[in-house]
């Protein structure tokens, strides 16, 4: 987990919870899964060299749920952009709408064209479009997807964002899936359901504490702690942190609503899970060395 903030970062870093607009990854030897290129993309791309792990990563597939800003703004940091022939394969994939906000985001004079800063640094750039009720096998993983509910403005003045949430699935594998920046209601039931029927694990946006509070295509930790309710075999995992919440508000709504639930966690940057096909199920991963500033920011807060 690279970035588990929702909408903005936290600059200079104050969170030992979250700093970052939205990223999460997925290692199968030298395939990389990317869900969604908030700010947390930077801070993956920087661990690529850091950490053995990554040394056989070869192919990286970002899967981009929507076009809003905060979900893509993290590809211009990402260091194979910037490290002349790294060998990398980068595939960036999503909707229409979302490619091509992230094209003419970039292109001048806004920025620098992404195929500019391709040039000389990494071995293939591609992107790729996809429509709803869609199919792709992306190396040896399956990537299906559902429609969304999210918009920007108020239920009663929306702008609706064409938004896809994912379901990654291999043969003898496990199944996660990605459920960000959507509201759900009684009239999304049935699509959540259908994407994580016999998932392993699921990030599901958390943005506000409770049912009650959900908007501005935004879940809460209540539903995500519902649905962990109706599964016991799914680890749901709460993201997309709401900026106005601080690390003790986030973690007492956790508290209250995890009680008796085992198959419930909130998303911090800088902590994974590891698939153990022995029980078929995700185990915590130790937390990795977290970057220097954010360790520096937890030590000051004592």
């Amino acid at each position: 987990m690279w970035g588990c903030r929702g909408s903005k970062s936290f600059i200079p870093a104050r969170s030992r919870i979250g700093n970052y607009t939205s990223c999460y990854s997925l290692q199968d030897g030298s395939d990389l899964y990317v869900f969604d290129a908030g700010l947390g993309i930077a801070s993956l791309s920087y661990e690529i060299h850091r950490q053995r792990r990554f040394g056989v990563v070869k192919r990286i597939y970002v899967l981009i749920t929507h076009a809003h800003l905060d979900h893509w703004e993290g590809l211009k940091d990402a260091d194979w952009f910037w490290e002349r022939d790294n060998g990398l394969e980068i595939r960036i994939i999503g909707l229409d709408e979302a490619i091509n906000a992230i094209k003419r985001g970039y292109e001048h004079p806004s920025f620098v064209d992404l195929d500019l800063l391709a040039r000389f640094t990494v071995a293939r750039l591609e992107f790729i479009s996809f429509s709803f009720g869609d199919v792709l096998e992306l190396g040896n993983w399956k990537l299906e997807n559902i429609a969304l509910n999210h918009y920007s403005g108020t239920p009663e003045d929306k702008s609706v964002v064409q938004t896809s949430g994912y379901r990654l699935s291999r043969e003898g594998g496990p199944v996660v899936c990605y459920i960000s920046d959507h509201e759900p209601g009684p009239g999304t039931v049935d699509a959540e359901k259908k994407l994580t029927e016999g998932g392993n694990l699921v990030l599901y946006d958390s943005h506000f504490p409770t049912i009650a509070e959900q908007r501005f295509g935004h879940g809460s930790q209540e539903h995500s702690a519902n649905v962990a309710k109706g599964d016991p075999n799914l680890l749901v995992v709460a993201g997309h942190h709401g900026p106005m919440y601080s690390d003790v508000d986030v973690e007492k709504t956790f508290r209250r609503l995890a009680k008796g639930l085992d198959n419930f966690a909130i998303a911090v940057e800088g902590r994974g899970f590891v698939w153990d096909a022995a029980s078929s199920r995700f185990l915590v991963e130790e937390a990795r060395e977290p970057h220097p500033e954010i360790a520096k920011a937890s030590a000051a807060k004592g």
